[in-house]
């Protein structure tokens, strides 16, 4: 291969790129509803299945790999976030699940915000609802996280409201109550579960969080966070040896007052190059936003280390006062099989700025990344994994459709398979 400088365009048309290319095979169309995806092998069989509700309808659906069976599993008021984990500790998958959210959350009253977990029957005969547990009522409660968080021998859930606790709109930008919890011994024989407020001074308009051990240079040995809210991105996780909560601010997002009242970040997701299981950082910028953003830092150093480098990659479109951004979801991932992450982007619309769009790094250092659009269908969020068990990376996404924000044009469940990669 010439030593030569190239162009970037030559660059990727000599092989060295392969241009992702996916095949999509629709779960569900024109959906009255759309707003979270999941993807969990909920009957132990080896295959990922795919988990997705709404906030207009409520209902939680399982689809079943490989025949894609539509299954109705709960059933809730205004659901927001699934997230999965062995509550029981029998070995099988449950899902815990925030509802109850209120009109929105300019709105939310000390009423609105729930968190319940269904508890997977562990058999599948027929299509009863799965049998929902409470856990506890919690203002404005959005994301959730199943993880190990200051004890790395009991799994944890860890809930993050959006907003603050002052109702009727008073607390939108006013710091969150993040709350911990340890899923208790005897889940299904409780009421409620016991939680502690770990922060409520340093967090406004949380929208995006992703858990990992982010100390694998030097830091702390249970799971830690990274978080997008109106501050940007924090490195938030707890310091075992002297037993207290840090932050390590990463980078601000976007400040510049484009989208009004919103600022920061509103989406995260960390990518590999190399050695580097942190290479990079991809964001959407700032709550519901328009631009797609990179943090890159020097090789070799860790995410302590400053200044990252902020570069934004993309605008889709302006920030509008009523829809806002088009922005909704970020997330990682080696699709193309070289041993580095590149990232997708979830667009909720309308066109031009609506569908995924792959971006691959060319030199991450420079944070100079290219991108094709891969679907044009109006996603709410992306997940990721092997769906079809030819060991290349696929995606699925659902669209966006929640009454009183946002109606896309056709509300579909998709998967989308890997057609590009080399076959493992």
């Amino acid at each position: 291969m010439s030593n030569e400088p190239k162009d970037v365009l030559s660059y990727l048309n000599d092989g060295e790129i392969k241009i992702p290319f996916f095949t999509k095979v629709t779960l569900a169309d024109k959906q009255d509803d759309g707003y979270w995806i999941e993807a969990v092998d909920i009957n132990g069989n080896g295959k990922l299945d795919i988990v997705t509700s709404g906030l207009a309808v409520g209902k939680v659906v399982w689809y079943e790999n490989p025949s894609w069976e539509k299954r109705e599993i709960a059933d809730f008021p205004l659901p927001v976030a699934i997230e999965v984990g062995d509550v029981t500790g029998n070995g099988t998958q449950d899902l815990v699940i925030s509802h109850n959210y209120g009109n929105c959350m300019f709105w939310c009253r000390p009423e609105d915000g729930k968190i319940s977990w269904l508890e997977n029957p562990g058999t599948y005969e027929d299509d009863e609802h799965w049998k929902s547990h409470f856990i506890t009522d919690l203002m404005a409660a959005h994301r959730l996280q199943v993880g190990h968080f200051t004890k790395t021998d009991k799994l944890q859930l860890m809930a993050l409201p959006v907003v603050g606790c002052k109702p009727y709109g008073e607390g939108v930008h006013d710091p969150v109550a993040m709350t911990l919890f340890d899923i208790p011994e005897n889940p299904t024989s409780l009421d409620k579960w016991d939680g502690e407020i770990i922060n409520n001074a340093n967090f406004r308009v949380i929208h995006g969080v992703v858990k990992n051990k982010f100390g694998g240079y030097s830091g702390p040995d249970n799971q830690s966070v990274l978080l997008a809210s109106e501050e940007g991105i924090n490195w938030f996780y707890f310091d075992t040896e002297n037993g207290e909560w840090k932050i390590v601010p990463i980078g601000e997002g976007d400040q510049t007052g484009q989208a009004g009242q919103f600022k920061g970040s509103g989406n995260v997701a960390y990518g590999r190059i190399g050695d580097d299981p942190y290479a990079y950082i991809a964001t959407i910028d700032p709550f519901h936003g328009n631009l797609v953003t990179v943090y890159t830092r020097k090789p070799g150093t860790n995410l302590t280390d400053h200044p990252w480098k902020r570069t934004i990659l993309d605008t889709f479109g302006d920030f509008d006062s009523e829809t806002q951004g088009p922005g909704h979801h970020i997330i990682t991932g080696d699709f193309d099989g070289d041993g580095d992450d590149e990232f997708l982007v979830a667009l909720k619309g309308p066109l031009p700025h609506q569908g995924v769009y792959y971006y691959k790094a060319i030199d991450v250092e420079n944070g100079l990344f290219e991108r094709w659009r891969v679907s044009s269908a109006s996603a709410a969020r992306i997940v990721i994994g092997d769906f079809n068990g030819d060991g290349r990376l696929d995606f699925a996404t659902t669209g966006y459709y929640t009454p009183g924000y946002y109606l896309c044009d056709n509300s579909q469940v998709n998967v989308f398979h890997n057609a590009f990669a080399d076959l493992k």
